[in-house]
């Protein structure tokens, strides 16, 4: 399957072998892996191609991780829905509204052009402002909390689940 989604400052995109050396580039620093709980830390080249053999020609519409491009730059991070949507981007392009962008496109093709349930689940650990912000911005509501496990941090952590519905999504105001 070939799939691109144009964002206005980004382009999501299949995950390709050659993606391997951006992926660990951007999950090799702590600060990013450390929100993460199944990616494990230090994170090596062997990790992103072991990854990446296993994403590699298995996406369907209703279960899919895009690369996030950013023109001129490469790949900066990733964003899927698999069956919850997750994401990642690397440190040195926080703060700019990527993701947001990012997983706002992705939700919008989502929601869009599939069959899919028209709820999506997330959640986010409760330290982490800025990953519970995106969803705040594309109409996540919580739902509650849970536990989890991290494995960057070998340690048990509290995790914000949260939901967005289509409806709640379409009438969001954008």
């Amino acid at each position: 399957m070939s799939l691109v989604l144009e964002a206005e400052r980004l382009r999501l995109r299949l995950p390709e072998a050659g993606d391997a050396a951006a992926i660990t580039r951007g999950l090799s620093n702590f600060e990013v892996t450390r929100w993460l709980a199944v990616v494990p830390y230090p994170y090596a080249l062997a990790d992103a191609e072991e990854w990446l053999a296993g994403e590699l020609g298995k996406p369907t519409l209703e279960r899919a991780t895009f690369m996030i491009e950013l023109p001129s730059v490469g790949v900066i991070g990733a964003v899927g829905i698999a069956p919850n949507l997750g994401y990642w981007m690397s440190q040195e392009h926080w703060g700019r509204g990527y993701m947001t962008e990012a997983a706002e496109r992705l939700v919008a093709w989502y929601f869009g052009v599939t069959d899919a349930p028209d709820v999506i689940h997330c959640s986010a650990r409760l330290e982490n402002a800025a990953s519970r912000a995106v969803q705040r911005k594309l109409g996540f509501r919580g739902i509650g909390t849970s536990e989890g496990f991290s494995r960057p941090l070998n340690e048990p952590y509290i995790a914000m689940q949260t939901e967005l519905d289509r409806k709640a999504f379409e009438e969001r105001g954008r």
